[in-house]
């Protein structure tokens, strides 16, 4: 099998790798669009399977960090004609950019998600490793990419409001967990809210998730941490039709 993958970089993503080592020995191709590169045209994304967007980091008043009406139709046509879209999300998710600026949001029809809080999940001591931030997840609902994983690490996630059509919520927190709201730094009880959701468009797929550490190579619960590994795998080879 072989996987093609475009990164993108040019909406002030935190994940600025995608880390290839992950993919094995498997046939892959993976590229960038770059800082200053953008605006996202269907011709850059054409070619590839997955697009991969990574923890945007959204701010009041810019505007490289929002989507444009072409880019969404362009992403729209990518996925809707059979490409895909793995979306990480964190602690803060859209900073509470409303959609009428190009926040995340925009993406909703296709994600499903509406909303990527603006805060922290701190989970009840049976439920994090080490610190509450680290959600640990040991109960996922079944599904093609929740295959042979008994154990998940998610740092610093966000949850995510989803909508009530064409989307299944994988991963939910525990009934103690708790939120806190970077708004007003008040921390809040919120119980099972989701912070994994899969997602198709016409003929494409979509995965999104409210922790983008659990991803990267230089963190002590990133990819080798539980079955980190194997879950992302996973992911590509559903986005990829693979599964």
């Amino acid at each position: 099998m072989s996987f093609r993958i475009i990164v993108d970089l040019s909406h002030k993503e935190k994940i600025e790798e995608f880390p290839e080592f992950s993919l094995g020995e498997d046939a892959y191709e993976i590229d960038y669009i770059d800082r200053n590169e953008g605006p996202i045209e269907f011709v850059n994304l054409e070619d590839f399977d997955i697009l991969f967007i990574g923890n945007i980091q959204h701010t009041i008043d810019g505007k490289d960090d929002k989507f444009t009406q072409d880019e969404l139709k362009a992403i729209k046509k990518f996925v809707g004609e059979g490409g895909s879209i793995f979306l990480t999300s964190g602690d803060g998710g859209d900073k509470d950019i409303p959609m009428k600026k190009g926040s995340i949001r925009v993406l909703y029809k296709i994600t499903g998600v509406r909303r990527f809080w603006n805060g922290l999940i701190q989970e009840s001591s049976s439920n994090f490793m080490v610190k509450k931030k680290n959600v640990l997840v040991t109960e996922l609902f079944k599904h093609p990419i929740t295959e042979g994983i008994s154990e998940l690490i998610l740092p610093n996630s966000t949850f995510l409001t989803i909508s009530e059509e064409d989307v299944d919520d994988i991963i939910l927190t525990s009934e103690k967990a708790e939120f806190k709201y970077y708004m007003d730094e008040d921390l809040g009880t919120i119980g099972p809210v989701p912070i994994c959701a899969v997602s198709r468009f016409y003929e494409g797929r979509c995965v999104t998730i409210g922790s983008s550490d659990w991803i990267t190579e230089d963190s002590d619960f990133g990819l080798d941490a539980g079955d980190n590994l194997k879950f992302l795998s996973n992911i590509i080879e559903w986005l990829s039709f693979e599964r």
